[in-house]
């Protein structure tokens, strides 16, 4: 049954899955807890970047953390419902994966730096 969603929740919602690195943290946590030298080595990432994200993941309210002696474990704090949000995108993604390597439309933005940069869809 479709209910009406929240339109303000969803471009939001959205950010924190469209990101690569975040994904492959979800995907890894999909089958367990673990700790960052685990994400490091499931995900071929660097620490930095997985501490990063996974800050990004907390604050967003997507994991849970707990001290686990000097380490801290990471798990999901919505296990159904992330595992929902993926197998969405993956349809949707198929769905429309020729068009949107066809898209003309892409989005011009402005670098740190003030440069023009494009971004274009995988």
């Amino acid at each position: 049954m479709y209910t009406t969603p929240d339109l303000q929740l969803i471009p939001e919602t959205a950010a924190v899955f469209s990101n690569a690195a975040r994904l492959g943290i979800l995907e890894r946590l999909m089958t367990g807890p673990c700790i960052v030298g685990d994400l490091v080595q499931s995900t071929g990432l660097e620490q930095a970047v997985i501490s990063k994200q996974l800050g990004l993941l907390r604050s967003a309210g997507l994991l849970v953390c707990q001290a686990q002696g000097r380490c801290r474990e990471y798990r999901l704090a919505h296990p159904e419902a992330v595992a929902s949000a993926l197998s969405a995108l993956s349809i949707l993604g198929e769905a429309v994966a020729s068009n949107l390597r066809d898209c003309p439309k892409r989005t011009v933005r402005k670098t740190r730096t003030g440069q023009s940069s494009k971004e274009v869809l995988p």
